[in-house]
């Protein structure tokens, strides 16, 4: 996957909102969490809650479960690797990811 050199997205930031996506996945996607869970990781990087809620929205349409977006190729790509592991599953990489970050 590639990225652009001047942001700060790269493979580790995809997989931990690939994680908050599954989180509000298996909590029924309950109102207020997502942003919740976005300043949470905003606060681990240097990206904005708001930017990092969108990212997450990107994950409910490649997931079908919102209307079709904007989605990048990163985020396709990353869903289409890692979307069928579970919550545990995608912390556990991006935990493994970090370490070498």
């Amino acid at each position: 996957m590639s990225f652009r050199d001047n942001s700060e997205w790269n493979e580790l930031n995809e997989l931990r909102s690939l994680a908050i996506f599954k989180k509000l996945e298996l909590e029924g996607f309950p109102r207020n969490k997502q942003i919740e869970y976005c300043k949470n990781m905003a606060l681990k990087t240097k990206l904005d809650a708001g930017n990092i809620s969108a990212k997450v929205s990107n994950y409910k349409s490649v997931a079908g479960i919102n209307k079709p977006s904007n989605a990048s190729v990163a985020t396709k790509e990353t869903f289409k690797r890692h979307g069928k592991l579970s919550l545990a599953e995608i912390e556990e990489r991006s935990s493994k990811m970090e370490v070498v970050v």
